[in-house]
């Protein structure tokens, strides 16, 4: 299972030659190209837009429910 997580507002933008370089923090996530009167939004894979918003893509976690484990043994 996955889950969408809304990174929209850490998305920064570089202008390059063609368009506009997508950055989540360091990590270049994808271009924005434009044409005469169209633009194109390049994602890489983990990433997805959709209603103007930008969304990570993750492997869903395990809810943690406990801060140790294995304390009935002693060590802790």
């Amino acid at each position: 299972m996955t889950e969408r997580i809304d990174i929209t507002d850490k998305v920064c933008g570089k202008i390059c030659d063609d368009g506009i370089e997508l950055f989540f923090y360091s990590d270049k996530i994808g271009e924005v190209m434009y044409s005469d009167k169209n633009k194109e939004y390049v994602l890489f894979a983990g990433y997805i837009r959709e209603n103007s918003r930008i969304y990570k893509i993750e492997p869903k976690r395990e809810p943690v429910t406990q801060f140790v484990e294995d304390c009935d043994l002693g060590w802790c």
